[in-house]
């Protein structure tokens, strides 16, 4: 997601650094979200809707599957990094899931991926993004839920340093810390039906290529946070070699899946 809103914490982020971000994201969770598309049988012929498309793999994952005969539309709020999804079948359009569903309302198979986490209203969401979906169609969200990331060694020397960075985080100023609950409770509440979930986590080592990831989204908030107080340079360098350190282990924030229909019509 690339929503230059005053929730989303990546907006102000320079293009360059904000796309190597985005890649790490895709190259950490693609390989799950792509196994959740076999076991849903998501292929040829398919009219599909990928909201928050980012740097647009998910997008182009399912423009293979569907082929010459399905279409693909990537939507997002700043579609910055989709002007190379081009061709037949395929689409970008720049839209806002908090303002409504995506027009014309009929796709076959609808997938969000770190979506609903930053909005404010995740209810109206989570109604847009079924609504945008036909009747009896697919809709897809992975979000994270951070209730359970802790160190694994409360007696290492950076578990208080961790802590302090799940206490901001949980404080849910930039987004919501347990969306993936949040938003599996909301999709139930507007009526998606034949509901089935997914969790999936890892313990993470510093300076493995998680770890390097969280670490270089928080480098990219290194103005913000200072500015307003969260860390100051020492804390926030101690946060830095916390996720270096390969000593130190966390468990990370799980990832949840949530499929189910849209009610009424026929699979």
């Amino acid at each position: 997601m690339n929503a230059r809103d005053s929730r989303y914490a990546m907006a102000s982020v320079a293009p360059d650094a904000e796309r190597a971000r985005l890649e790490k994201l895709q190259a950490i969770h693609d390989s799950g979200t792509l196994a959740r598309l076999d076991r849903l049988s998501i292929g040829r012929g398919m009219n599909c809707l990928e909201v928050g498309a980012g740097a647009g793999s998910i997008a182009r994952a399912l423009a293979e599957r569907v082929g010459r005969e399905g279409r693909v539309v990537a939507a997002d709020m700043d579609p910055r990094f989709l002007d190379d999804f081009t061709g037949e079948g395929r689409t970008v359009v720049t839209h806002d899931i908090t303002k409504g569903a995506v027009p014309p309302r009929d796709f076959d198979f609808v997938h969000c991926r770190a979506v609903l986490a930053h909005v404010e209203n995740i209810a109206g969401a989570a109604r847009n993004l079924v609504d945008s979906a036909r009747p009896g169609g697919l809709v897809f969200c992975e979000e994270p839920d951070y209730g359970g990331s802790e160190a694994c060694d409360p007696a290492h020397p950076y578990a208080p340093v961790f802590a302090e960075y799940m206490a901001g985080v949980m404080a849910g100023e930039r987004m919501d810390p347990l969306a993936g609950r949040h938003v599996f409770a909301a999709l139930r509440a507007v009526g998606l039906e034949e509901v089935e979930t997914e969790i999936s986590s890892q313990i993470v080592m510093g300076g493995s290529f998680r770890a390097r990831y969280r670490k270089e989204t928080m480098v990219n908030m290194r103005e913000i946070a200072v500015t307003r107080g969260s860390y100051t340079e020492e804390s926030f360098q101690d946060l830095m070699d916390c996720f270096d350190d390969p000593t130190f282990a966390y468990m990370d924030a799980p990832w949840v899946g949530i499929w189910g229909r849209r009610r009424g019509g026929s699979a």
